[in-house]
């Protein structure tokens, strides 16, 4: 669990990862109790397999949002 929470640190420290997350519809996706079972999975696969990810993902605005991410950061700890 500890991890879990370094690796939220390290992400909300990230502009990038900062305006994907504060955008209202990835926050609504995010409220969602089925899709959170989903993110307590802890498989980043099935999290983007998700249907209401995918749907996220069809939008243009929020795809470049996340795109802007650099998550190769966190296995290094450079993030």
């Amino acid at each position: 669990m500890f991890d879990q929470v370094k690796i939220m640190m390290k992400l909300m420290q990230d502009p990038d990862f900062r305006a994907f997350i504060s955008h209202p519809k990835v926050q609504d996706v995010f409220k969602d109790p089925e899709f959170q079972e989903t993110v307590k999975s802890k498989d980043p696969a099935r999290v983007m397999a998700h249907p209401k990810m995918q749907i996220l993902m069809g939008n243009p605005e929020i795809a470049s949002l996340i795109r802007k991410v650099d998550f190769t950061k966190l296995r290094g700890g450079e993030l």
